[in-house]
């Protein structure tokens, strides 16, 4: 319409020049002048006086001429006009809260065929999108430090401008607009990878409901890229903590922006968790979940077990407290009667010749949990809230550390308590400046108590028996968490600066170790050890002791040890979004702690997305990063140390005793006459460094349709100052055991811990991410990968401490495909169905011989290769090849986790029928236009804190003022018998079998499938 108007204004200055002689009469035709043309338009323009030309041809040439031209000029002019009559106009102003004009914000129109159309706004914060053809849009603004505005159902007729206006509000203060958004489309916001997974609503009636199990399908939802220390969970972007009840949760996030410099770890397999506010409508809920033994199948490893049950009640409630407060109170309970399935092979008592036999049991172990979690939000003003959180955690559970080889004996029960306070300060201190203040301070007991303190005898791939050498442990922590982040909108940049605190205060009063073990290499060796003690008893000996025993240890010392370990890390990030295609992030972040050598860690992190094919919504996205991780050294470890320095605590281990199943004194080790006494202790290497991850990404991702993207991507992960332990007094190599030299005299073993580790990791990714409407949504990926190393994690040893890079091989982290696919199915009459398919290959397992070859005082030893068919002492054949048990000194064994295990495969499903009843309307939706800190983003813009919507778990959205929701809930539906990790012992009569069932999220511990009836009240 602007084009029409400006070829009616040119025509109105237009004047025929040149030597042309100019025509006498002007006259105007409805405000047009055109020269030697008269006409006269009366009224409506009915009458007209005649044409008066004059005789002169030459004139009637020279006037007529040019008369013509513009007439025909007239009728291309209002042919145009006429097309463009036919076609729309949408323009508006974008401004703030306050009324000011926002520049610079992207405007977006998509029609109902999908086609888009973009601008940006003046200075002036106004927009004109000109040419639409006539038809329903959907407008979309996006602004830097502002929450997205979105409107739908927009007509634009011809002719007739559509004006839309948008206040945009601060990125904290959430309002939708649009409730349901049914469309998937790519973006190039760091924020917003393909590759992420965010989990809320009802596709999280896919997971889980019971805490431990939720923990599970997470972490296996984060695991094709989790590297050799698994999914890290954030709770409200806290480390660590429990994982809050399934129907506290308002969504779950997965990879996303794995390259920002906001965190610490690694950015792919990250789980950053988010909980849900108060709300300014009532709203609760009620669930109970049942599940008995009569319903679910039979475990094949024992054939008699006792009836085991879980009980499980949940229960919510929130909404407001005056008009500037709102609170959110949840809670659950648990209790399970479980059963652990021992599996062993002992010696069978009863048998004069003590044979041995296959041994099998059920013990029931009852278990028991309760959390509680009050919230309140506190809007202080228009730009400031203040969030206070409790939670209350406390666990009990009996006669665990049972199964496997582990047999009824090693039983113990343990009581944990946690109490967590948490107070969040968020404030928009301007409409570019965000600032937000975290604070969390746990305290944590636990005290584990063994049911048998005898001492405890270990035979390799055989059984555990005795008392449990876990001892009585009492352990208090003090755990405090600071955190501060700033966020700054500066024209097209989004600066992100900010820090962490971690400390931890731990007291620990343990018995480890204190009633000694036993260990033999074999059940041969032990049947003729316990054949000669009962011919010394039958002789009528007295006080029999008898040798057999590989290996006795035994901790004496000062029970008590405390520690104290912070870690401070601080970071800048600037994301700039280029283009409107194109956004870049570079941010730096520094780290350090204390108990080890290096103070100074630098870890830069890039990331690059670059839209093809459209500047404000892409079909294609290239996305790429780079970035430098690194992992702390953890209290465990400098705890371990700290014991058990040779001063305050020492374990002391002597090389074939004669004395079993006596126990002496550590004092009266060194008077007997059989077998090595030498003191044991552990050390931190005075070079130690934290583990560092180099991380690198290229990806593409796809728009196939509106409601459904893809995204491919190739990653690459190097780690070196990986952790392991090493015997630094091992002998010398080729002096074990004629006649060994200790490179530290009789100082006695050197458990050091050291970073010379490495691994090298490459994978391919793919994922996809499918929402069709409310009804319709599937997401998951499959990931090739393919790692190697020489560390198992920092109290892994290797075989030979000599030579740490002979340990380099396959990881024990490589499971070489990896599939994960989640969603939900609405169907009619109320009914919906949510599935979860996981699908492992055979992860690697260790096969080693039961001995020490070397002088370690470590059972780690592994076997040589034989040629196919070979035959002769030490040699033995499987199924997983054919190997030396003697090998030279010089010869080359196998590398670690050499053997792979089965692979896995679940279906779990959950099928729910949903009954509303109640007035219509009255119940609260979604959070009711409460703003509240949320992790989805980390400041203003692209990093804006914003909040997510309830999901059909929590207080959602529903037109009926009540709903009962009935769920029958099956995980691994198909009974698939999901194996655990084959036994890796080459002496074992069951090397290379399995003898349990794999942990969840495959299987539980007491069956293949478990069927769980729930009922959930909605109000």
């Amino acid at each position: 319409m602007g084009d029409a108007h400006s070829a009616r204004s040119s025509l109105r200055r237009r004047r025929f020049r040149g030597s042309r002689p100019r025509c006498q009469d002007d006259r105007q035709i409805k405000g047009r002048t055109v020269r030697g043309l008269h006409t006269q338009f009366k009224g409506s323009g009915t009458s007209a006086t005649a044409w008066n030309i004059r005789k002169d041809g030459g004139v009637f040439r020279k006037c007529l001429g040019p008369a013509l031209a513009a007439i025909l000029a007239l009728f291309f002019f209002s042919s145009a006009v006429l097309a463009q009559s036919l076609e729309g106009v949408l323009r508006g102003q974008i401004t703030d809260p306050s009324g000011a004009a926002i520049s610079a914000a992207t405007v977006t129109v998509t029609d109902s065929q999908g086609a888009t159309k973009q601008v940006q706004t003046n200075e002036q914060g106004q927009y004109v999108l000109q040419g639409l053809p006539a038809g329903t849009y959907t407008i979309k603004v996006q602004a830097i430090g502002f929450v997205d505005f979105e409107k739908g159902s927009i007509v634009i007729a011809p002719g007739s401008p559509q004006v839309v206006d948008a206040k945009l509000q601060v990125a904290m203060e959430k309002q939708e607009i649009t409730v349901n958004d049914t469309t998937n489309r790519l973006s190039v916001s760091q924020e917003n990878n393909a590759s992420a997974v965010v989990i809320k609503g009802k596709d999280l009636g896919a997971f889980s409901d019971d805490p431990e199990d939720l923990q599970a399908d997470l972490q296996a939802l984060a695991g094709p890229a989790a590297g050799p220390n698994g999914g890290q969970i954030y709770i409200d972007g806290f480390s660590g903590g429990q994982l809050p009840p399934k129907s506290d949760i308002l969504e779950v996030r997965v990879n996303q922006n794995p390259f920002s410099a906001e965190y610490d770890t690694l950015g792919y397999g990250r789980i950053e968790v988010t909980t849900k506010p108060g709300s300014s409508k009532l709203h609760g809920q009620l669930f109970a979940d049942g599940s008995n033994s009569d319903f679910n199948s039979r475990n094949p490893f024992v054939t008699k077990q006792p009836p085991y049950h879980l009980a499980y009640e949940d229960a919510n409630v929130g909404g407001p407290l005056g008009k500037k407060a709102s609170f959110f109170l949840y809670g659950f309970r648990r209790d399970m009667q479980d059963s652990s399935i021992v599996n062993a092979i002992v010696l069978d008592l009863l048998d004069p010749a003590f044979a041995p036999i296959p041994f099998s049991q059920a013990v029931l172990d009852p278990q028991a949990r309760t959390y509680l979690g009050p919230r309140v939000d506190f809007q202080l003003s228009p730009s400031h809230v203040l969030s206070v959180r409790y939670q209350f955690w406390h666990e009990s559970k009996n006669k665990i550390g049972i199964g496997q080889f582990s047999l009824p004996s090693q039983a113990y029960d343990t009581r944990k308590t946690e109490h967590i306070f948490e107070i969040s300060d968020t404030q928009v201190l301007s409409p570019r400046i965000l600032n937000q203040t975290k604070f969390q301070s746990k305290y944590g007991r636990e005290n584990d108590t063994p049911e048998s303190l005898l001492p405890a005898v270990v035979v390799l791939g055989a059984f555990t028996g005795g008392g449990n050498s876990l001892g009585k442990n009492l352990i208090t922590q003090n755990t405090y968490q600071l955190q501060n982040l700033t966020s700054i909108s500066v024209g097209k940049h989004a600066l992100a600066l900010g820090g962490r605190l971690r400390d931890v205060d731990e007291v620990d009063y343990a018995t480890r170790g204190y009633n000694g073990a036993f260990t033999f290499s074999s059940i041969n060796t032990y049947l003729t050890a316990e054949q000669a003690l009962e011919h010394c008893n039958a002789a009528g000996g007295s006080a029999c002791a008898v040798s057999g025993a590989s290996q006795f240890t035994i901790t004496a010392g000062n029970p008590i040890a405390q520690l104290n370990l912070f870690d401070l890390g601080l970071f800048g990030e600037d994301q700039w979004r280029a283009r409107p295609n194109l956004s870049l992030s570079l941010g730096l972040r520094v780290e350090a702690q204390n108990h080890i050598h290096d103070h100074a860690d630098i870890a830069p992190r890039v990331g690059l997305a670059w839209g093809l094919g459209g500047a404000g919504n892409p079909r294609t996205v290239l996305r790429a990063g780079a970035g430098v991780f690194y992992d702390r050294f953890q209290e465990a470890q400098v705890l371990q140390a700290e014991r058990l320095d040779g001063v305050n605590e020492q374990e002391f281990v002597a090389s074939s005793p004669c004395f079993f199943p006596n126990v002496p004194s550590p004092s009266e080790l060194s008077t007997l006459n059989c077998g090595q006494s030498v003191p044991t202790k552990y050390h931190i290497d005075s070079h130690l460094q934290a583990p560092r991850t180099r991380q690198a990404a290229i990806g593409i991702e796809q728009q196939i349709s509106q409601h459904a993207t893809a995204s491919v991507t190739y990653l690459n992960s190097h780690g070196v100052h990986q952790l392991l332990t090493r015997n630094i007094n091992t002998p010398l190599p080729g002096t074990y055991p004629l006649d060994p030299v200790y490179p530290f005299g009789n100082a006695g073993n050197i458990f050091q811990y050291e970073s010379d580790g490495l691994f090298n990791q490459n994978q391919i990714i793919t994922n996809f991410n499918i929402r069709m409407g409310t009804k319709y949504s599937i997401f998951g990926y499959y990931t090739l990968s393919f790692a190697n190393s020489n560390t198992a994690g920092p109290d892994s040893f290797p075989m030979n401490p000599y030579d740490v890079l002979a340990d380099y091989g396959r990881a024990a982290f490589d499971v070489r495909h990896r599939l994960f696919m989640g969603g939900s199915v609405g169907l009619p009459r109320g009914f919906s169905l949510s599935p979860l398919v996981i699908a492992n290959s055979g992860a690697p397992f260790n096969i080693t011989l039961g001995q020490d070859l070397l002088g370690t005082s470590i059972f780690n030893a592994r076997p040589a290769l034989a040629p196919p068919g070979a035959t002769g002492p030490g040699i033995v054949a499987t199924p997983f090849g054919t190997f030396d048990t003697l090998p030279a000194p010089d010869e080359s064994v196998i590398p670690p986790y050499y053997g792979a295990g089965p692979g896995q495969f679940t279906l779990n499903l959950r099928l729910s029928k949903t009954l509303t009843f109640g007035n219509k309307g009255a119940r609260s939706q979604g959070t009711g236009g409460w703003w509240w800190p949320s992790r989805k983003g980390k400041g203003l813009g692209e990093r804006g804190l914003s909040a997510g919507e309830a999901g059909s778990s929590g207080a959602g959205s529903s037109e009926s003022r009540y709903s009962l929701q009935l769920s029958l809930a099956a995980r691994n539906i198909f009974n698939f018998v999901n194996l655990g990790t084959p036994v890796g012992n080459l002496t074992s009569r069951i090397f290379g079998r399995s003898n349990s069932l794999a942990p969840s999220p495959f299987s539980s511990l007491s069956a293949p499938r478990r069927l769980d009836f729930q009922a959930r009240f909605t109000f």
